[in-house]
C-alpha cells in the first residue's frame, strides 16, 4: 500500500462512481487528483495516516514520523501505539478495535508523544475506504492537535465555574450578612434586599398596601440624629447617597429610629452611590446596622470604667509605708465616718468598702478576710446606707462565733465555686447560696477575693430591692471590683507584716549592737588577765625545768609540768576565742582596720605555714606554688598583691587550723598558690569529713557551726566566727572566698586576691 491511495476516499466511506472518458483522460484525471491530494497533505498541519483493512499500518506516514520521531519500522503494524501516552493506550486500542469490527467512523482523543518527549492532545478521526462491493479496502485518517483549543476550553469551563461559584458565594454572603443591605435605583425604588433587610422592613410595615420606596419606609420611622433631634429630609441617608455622597463613619452616620411597636433603635448607616459608565448616579447601596445593644453596652462599660477609675484614683491614697499612713487615715476618718464596728482596725479597707458601695450603687457591702491558718472568716469592713447594728453576720447561717469557719457558712459545692472564681447568688428566703446566672434576681451576691488562685476573702453585695436582677456586665464589674479589693486587702496585710518585721528587725539590730558592745568590752577586759596568766604559766614551766631535783622529786614535778602544759594550751585556746570575739565585734561595728601595702603573697603564706608547722610538728603541710612543691631553700617568683599581711595571715591560719582540727592526724594538708589571669588564688585542702551542699553557704555566717562534725583529738570547737571573719577580710581586699567539698571526700577552702597590677587603683585608699 502506497503512502497515498490511488483514489481519494469517497465521502463517508462510500465507493467512487465510474469515471467518464477514455483511459488516457482517466489516467490524467487520476494524476491531477493525486497531485492535488499530495499538495493538500503537505499544506495541512494535520497528521495523515493510512492503515490496512485489518487496522495495521503498512504504508509510510512522513507527517507521523516527523512529529513523533519514530522510524517507519517502529510505527509499522501497531507500533504507532508506542507514541501514544501509556494511560491512553488501552482506550485507544479498544476504540480502534470497535471501529474495525463495526466498519464505522473511528473518533477518539488521546495524547501523542512529540519527538522531544512532550505529550500533546490530538483529536484522531479515521474513515474506511470501501471497494465497489462495499468491503473495506483500507482506512485513512487524520490527527489534529487540539492541545491549545482544549486548554482554552478548559480555561473557559474553569472560568465559568469560578464565576458561578463566586456569584453563588456572593449571593450566600449577601443573604447571610447580619447587616441590612438595601439596593435601590435613582428614584428610590428598592431593587434588592437581603434577609436581614427583609426582617427589618417587616417590622416597619408588615403588610404594605403598595410598593414603597426607601424614603416611604424612612418616613414611617421618624428618623432623628444621634442627639435625638429631627433629621431634615435633605440629611436622610437615601438623599445623601443619591446625591453622590459616600457615607462612612461620620457624625451623621448614626440615626435614631422609632419602630412600629414604639421602641427606639439606634442604627448606623453606611453606603455608596452606584454610577454608570458616564459617572451618573443610577442608584445606591445602603447598609444599616442595629447598634443599639452595642451603644448601651459601650455606655454601661464607660460608666463602669469611670467608676473603676474613681476607685483606682482613691486607692492611690493607700500609703506605701505605715510610717506616713496616719495623716491620710485621719483625713479618711474626717471625710466620711465609718460604722461603729468593734473590729474596725483597717481604715483603708473600710474606705474601700464605701467606694465599692458607691461604684456598684448598692445598699450594703461587707468585706471578710479568710484566715489562711484556720480557714475562718474575719470582718474587715462594712459599708451601707442603713445604721450598723453589729449583727452583720445575720445573712450567714452560723452561730455567734466571732470568726466562724468557712465550711460551716457554705456547703462544699459553694466553697468549690468560690475557689473557682465564681459568684454566688443568695436567695432572700432561706439564705441559700448557688452559682449566679446572668439575668436572674438575687437578694445579694457573694464574690470571692483571689490572689494567685488562692481564696483570701469574700465580698457580699446587696441592693436595696429584695431581688435585684444582675446582668452579665454587672457581674463582670463585681468580679473586677473583687480583684481590686483582694489586691488592696493583701497590700494592707503586707504593710502590717512589714511594719512588724521592721520593728522586729530594729529590735534585733539593737540587741546585736548591745551584744557586740558587750563582746568588745569583755574581749578587751579578758585579754589582759589572759596575757598575764599565759605569761605566768610559761615562767612557771621554765622555773620547774631549771630546778635541781632528785629522781623522786622529778616524778612529782612531771605531774605539775603536765598540768601547766594543759593550762598553757587552754589559755591559748581561750586567747584565740577572745581574739575572734574581738575581731567579730570590730567587723560588726565596721572598725576593722587594715593597712594594705604591696606584699608578696608567697612570703605571707609560706611564713604562716612554717609558724603553724612548728606548733603542729606531727602534721605534714605541703606548700605548692605554681604547680611546684616548695622545699627548704626554694625561692619561687613573687606574686605581688595589695594586702594587709597580718589580716591575710589570719585567714590562712584559720583555714589551716580548721584543716588540722577536722582531718585525720595521718593525712597531709595541701596548700596551693596559683596565678589565675588577673588574680591570685590560695587553696587549703584537707581530707576531713567534707561538707554537704546545703551547708557550704551557711558556714560563712556569723556564729554558725556545722552540726554533726566533730573535731579530732583534744581539739575543741570554736565559736563559729573564724570563717565569717575570713570572708569579711577577703571581701575588704576585693577578693572572693569559697569552698569545694563533698561529704566523705574532704574540703578545699580557697580565696582570691587581685594581683597588684589590678589592685593598683586601691593604693590611695
Amino acid at each position: 500500500m502506497s503512502t497515498f491511495p490511488e483514489l481519494p476516499p469517497a465521502p463517508f466511506g462510500e465507493s467512487l462512481p465510474p469515471l467518464p472518458g477514455g483511459p488516457a483522460e482517466i489516467a490524467e484525471r487520476l494524476r491531477r487528483s493525486e497531485e492535488r491530494y499530495r499538495s493538500l497533505v503537505t499544506a495541512t498541519a494535520q497528521i495523515v495516516w493510512v492503515a490496512s483493512a485489518q487496522g495495521l499500518v503498512e504504508e509510510d506516514s512522513p507527517s507521523w514520523r516527523a512529529y513523533t520521531g519514530q522510524s517507519f519500522e517502529e510505527m509499522r503494524g501497531l507500533g504507532w501505539l508506542e507514541a501514544v501516552h501509556p494511560d491512553d493506550q488501552p482506550g485507544t486500542l479498544h476504540v480502534w478495535s470497535q471501529a474495525l469490527a463495526s466498519g464505522g467512523f473511528y473518533e477518539i482523543e488521546y495524547r501523542i508523544r512529540r519527538y522531544d518527549g512532550v505529550y500533546r492532545t490530538f483529536w484522531v478521526r479515521g474513515v474506511p475506504v470501501r471497494e465497489a462491493d462495499g468491503s473495506i479496502r483500507e482506512w485513512i485518517g487524520t490527527c489534529t492537535d487540539i492541545t491549545d483549543r482544549k486548554r482554552l476550553e478548559d480555561e473557559l469551563v474553569q472560568t465559568a465555574y469560578e464565576a458561578t461559584l463566586r456569584a453563588n458565594q456572593l449571593e450566600a454572603t449577601f443573604e447571610a450578612m447580619t447587616d441590612a443591605v438595601f439596593i435601590f435605583d435613582s428614584e428610590g425604588r428598592i431593587l434588592s434586599v437581603n434577609a436581614a433587610a427583609r426582617r427589618f422592613l417587616s417590622r416597619v410595615a408588615p403588610l404594605p398596601e403598595r410598593e414603597m420606596t426607601i424614603e416611604d419606609y424612612l418616613a414611617l420611622l421618624d428618623p432623628r440624629d444621634a442627639t435625638g433631634q429631627p433629621l431634615a429630609r435633605e440629611q436622610w441617608p437615601s438623599r445623601r447617597l443619591l446625591q453622590g455622597e459616600v457615607i462612612a463613619d461620620a457624625p451623621l452616620s448614626d440615626l435614631l429610629l422609632r419602630m412600629s411597636n414604639g421602641c427606639e433603635r439606634r442604627i448606623s448607616v453606611s453606603g455608596s452611590p452606584v454610577r454608570d459608565d458616564r459617572g451618573c448616579v443610577i442608584g445606591a447601596v445602603a447598609i444599616a446596622r442595629d447598634v443599639t445593644e452595642r451603644y448601651l453596652l459601650e455606655r454601661r462599660t464607660h460608666e463602669a470604667l469611670e467608676a473603676l477609675l474613681a476607685l483606682a484614683e482613691a486607692l492611690v491614697e493607700i500609703p506605701r509605708d505605715l510610717a506616713d499612713s496616719q495623716p491620710r487615715l485621719a483625713s479618711l476618718r474626717s471625710a466620711e465616718a465609718g460604722p461603729p464596728c468593734e473590729q474596725q482596725q483597717h481604715e483603708i479597707t473600710h474606705h474601700l468598702a464605701r467606694l465599692i458601695c458607691q461604684v456598684l450603687n448598692c445598699h450594703q457591702v461587707t468585706i471578710l478576710r479568710l484566715s489562711p491558718e484556720r480557714e475562718t472568716l474575719q470582718l474587715l469592713a462594712y459599708a451601707g446606707n442603713d445604721d450598723y447594728d453589729g449583727r452583720w453576720q445575720r445573712w450567714l447561717p452560723w452561730d455567734d462565733a466571732t470568726e466562724p469557719p468557712l465550711s460551716s457558712c457554705f456547703p462544699p459545692e459553694a466553697v468549690a465555686a468560690l475557689r473557682a472564681d465564681r459568684l454566688l447568688g443568695q436567695s432572700d428566703a432561706d439564705c441559700r447560696t448557688l452559682p449566679i446566672q446572668a439575668g436572674e434576681r438575687y437578694a445579694a451576691v457573694i464574690a470571692p477575693m483571689l490572689i494567685e488562685q488562692q481564696l483570701i476573702g469574700l465580698i457580699r453585695i446587696q441592693h436595696a430591692e429584695r431581688g435585684h436582677e444582675y446582668s452579665a456586665e454587672e457581674m463582670a464589674l463585681i468580679k473586677a471590683v473583687a480583684r481590686l479589693a483582694a489586691l488592696v486587702t493583701e497590700h494592707e496585710r503586707l504593710l502590717h507584716e512589714r511594719a512588724e518585721a521592721r520593728a522586729n528587725e530594729l529590735a534585733l539590730r539593737e540587741s546585736n549592737r548591745r551584744m557586740d558592745e558587750f563582746l568588745s568590752i569583755a574581749s578587751h577586759e579578758l585579754r589582759t588577765p589572759l596575757t598575764t596568766i599565759k605569761g605566768n604559766v610559761q615562767l612557771a614551766r621554765r622555773h620547774l625545768q631549771r630546778l635541781p631535783v632528785t629522781d623522786e622529786q622529778r616524778e612529782k614535778l612531771a605531774i605539775i609540768q603536765e598540768l601547766l602544759e594543759r593550762t598553757d594550751r587552754q589559755t591559748g585556746l581561750l586567747t584565740r576565742l577572745v581574739r575572734d570575739l574581738l575581731e567579730s565585734s570590730r567587723v560588726q561595728a565596721d572598725r576593722l582596720v587594715m593597712q594594705r601595702r604591696p606584699e608578696n603573697l608567697v612570703v605571707i603564706v609560706r611564713q604562716t605555714v612554717n609558724d603553724l608547722q612548728s606548733t603542729a610538728a606531727q602534721r605534714r603541710i605541703r606548700l605548692t606554688v605554681g604547680g611546684q612543691e616548695l622545699t627548704e631553700g626554694d625561692e619561687p617568683p613573687p606574686i605581688m598583691v595589695l594586702a594587709d599581711a597580718e589580716s591575710i595571715s589570719l585567714v590562712v591560719t584559720n583555714y589551716l587550723t580548721n584543716a588540722i582540727k577536722y582531718s585525720p592526724r595521718e593525712s597531709p594538708i595541701e596548700v596551693w598558690i596559683e596565678r589565675e589571669e588577673r588574680q591570685a588564688r590560695v587553696s587549703v585542702r584537707d581530707q576531713g569529713p567534707g561538707l554537704p551542699p546545703a551547708e557550704q553557704q551557711r558556714i560563712w555566717e556569723r556564729f554558725y557551726r556545722v552540726p554533726g562534725i566533730q573535731a579530732h583529738g583534744s581539739a575543741s570547737p570554736g565559736l563559729g566566727l573564724g570563717l565569717h571573719i575570713c570572708k569579711t577580710i577577703i571581701e575588704r581586699h576585693e577578693g572572693v572566698v569559697g569552698v569545694s567539698s563533698q561529704p566523705g571526700a574532704g574540703s578545699t577552702f580557697w580565696f582570691t586576691l587581685p594581683l597588684l597590677i589590678e589592685a593598683g587603683e586601691g593604693l590611695g585608699r
